[in-house]
């Protein structure tokens, strides 16, 4: 246990199976070399670069126990349609622009089955995936042992994940018409939808849950963090691959070639859809850095799924970051912040830099998933990943472990 100030920051690692290092895929090496030799801050003026060193690969400090696994194992678990009807407005800290009109954003409710009830003492947590992503990252059925959402269930969590705005199942708008600071307006809509039961749940009636935990990936973390610290409303934050001062090389080629892609109009959506849509940097090379060191099959099956992103996100992060240094120390609830050990855009020390910016935090912890690719829940050490965030549900929400 690190301490830090008055605040206790727990790290945990685990040591990575020496099998594993032959599943990073071919070509993503290039592009992950670049990643590990150059780590620096995207916005001007964030502050000191921070140099890149390997994630520590301690022993993991505990398992889950086979009684425990087997029984987690006989949990029915229950995903069932979810949508919300948000305004694309923008009322938070970070200002950029937004059409202002109303859509649909939809997903899926995971929770053990005949647990979907709501009341003071429920707690559901929404995630937010980054670019390129959709809730495919969170419910990953193509190869087996990856559902993140379905393993939260076993152990009796209850999860809403979403395809954000311009997404899969979500609604399409114009690309330059979204942006972080809308974004985080539409996951606060969705944060006080989750506690009235405002929303739809098909075949169920919705209920109201009386705590809501916002998690995010990558720019998703970035988007729950401007959520957090702009309207105040969650009981804790989770942040997965992320890091608003410690960013690569190659996540700043990559955003760079995106936002020269907007520039001359970007891409449809979808053949007949809204323009303004960009890949995140090289449409070959960004896709497969996403998932190196995953297994190959599990890298065969999501390269597929990955989606062009709107051009509003690309051009409104870079401003959003140095608003961020600026709020972050604003946030009270709990933090949970979740590295990638072999990220290749938020490489090491990106869990600790990040981990010193929330001040007020009423408690910081760390996790790193060592070995781990930028899609830390397709990793194939996620145990750690799992066993981080439920400690945290447990211990720092619910208070139940």
């Amino acid at each position: 246990m690190q301490v830090t100030g008055h605040r206790r920051v727990r790290r945990a690692t685990a040591a990575p199976e020496a099998a594993a290092r032959g599943h990073r895929p071919a070509g993503a090496r290039t592009v992950v070399g670049a990643a590990v030799a150059s780590v620096a801050v995207l916005a001007a003026g964030a502050g000191p670069a921070v140099a890149v060193t390997p994630a520590s690969t301690a022993p993991a400090a505990a398992s889950v126990g086979t009684r425990a696994a087997a029984a987690a194992s006989a949990v029915r678990v229950a995903s069932i349609p979810i949508s919300f009807t948000v305004r694309n407005v923008n009322r938070s800290k970070v200002a950029c622009g937004s059409d202002g009109k109303t859509y649909t954003v939809r997903g899926h409710l995971v929770a053990p089955a005949g647990a979907v009830r709501g009341g003071a003492t429920r707690t559901a947590t929404l995630y937010l995936h980054g670019l390129g992503f959709g809730q495919f990252l969170w419910t990953f059925e193509a190869v087996k042992g990856y559902d993140y959402a379905a393993t939260m269930a076993r152990a009796g969590q209850t999860s809403v994940v979403v395809d954000r705005l311009g997404y899969g199942a979500s609604s399409k708008p114009d690309g330059n018409a979204i942006c972080v600071g809308s974004r985080a307006d539409m996951a606060h809509q969705m944060v006080q939808d989750l506690r009235s039961g405002h929303y739809t749940l098909r075949g169920h009636r919705p209920v109201g849950f009386g705590r809501v935990v916002l998690a995010g990936h990558s720019y998703g973390s970035q988007i729950a963090e401007v959520e957090a610290y702009s309207f105040g409303d969650v009981n804790g934050l989770i942040q997965f691959a992320y890091a608003d001062r410690v960013q690569s090389l190659v996540a700043q080629i990559a955003l760079s070639i995106a936002n020269e892609n907007c520039a001359t109009g970007g891409k449809r959506v979808n053949p007949h859809g809204p323009r303004h849509y960009t890949p995140f940097g090289d449409p070959v090379a960004a896709p497969m850095a996403l998932f190196n060191n995953a297994a190959p099959a599990v890298t065969r099956a999501a390269l597929p799924q990955v989606s062009i992103d709107p051009c509003g996100d690309d051009a409104s992060f870079a401003k959003a970051v140095t608003v961020d240094l600026r709020n972050a120390g604003k946030i009270t609830a709990p933090v949970l912040i979740v590295e990638a050990g072999a990220d290749a855009f938020f490489p090491p020390p990106a869990a600790a830099d990040q981990a010193a910016l929330f001040t007020h935090a009423r408690s910081v912890s760390t996790a790193v998933v060592p070995g781990s690719g930028h899609a830390i829940t397709l990793s194939i050490h996620r145990a750690v990943l799992d066993s981080a965030v439920l400690t945290f549900l447990r211990t720092k929400i619910t208070n139940r472990r």
